[in-house]
């Protein structure tokens, strides 16, 4: 664990994570308003700087991942949360694939 926070990477990745993670839950539990795709997509970035944070992602990868977050706040099913594990999982398969 110590040695996860040692890394500027990991860091930076799990900072914008959280910092939109949190932006997020204001906006969508306190304020009720949908989150814009500029967090969504801060979401998403931030976890895939966290698991390959020397890799990037293409855009058809993003879209696919932010309409996934999308479709899993507006729905809250386990189905719509799986979508989003699996466009994590791909985006960082992907990248490590292609690096």
């Amino acid at each position: 664990m110590i040695a996860f926070f040692d890394s500027p990477a990991n860091r930076t990745g799990l900072a914008i994570w959280l910092g939109t993670a949190i932006t997020a839950a204001v906006q969508y539990f306190l304020l009720h308003v949908t989150p814009p795709s500029a967090d969504l997509l801060g979401l998403v970035l931030g976890l895939v700087k966290v698991i390959q944070p020397e890799n990037s992602v293409t855009v058809a990868q993003m879209q696919k991942a932010i309409a996934d977050v999308q479709s899993a706040m507006a729905t809250r099913s386990p189905a719509a949360i799986n979508a989003v594990v699996a466009d994590a999982e791909a985006i960082a398969g992907g990248v490590v694939k292609n690096s």
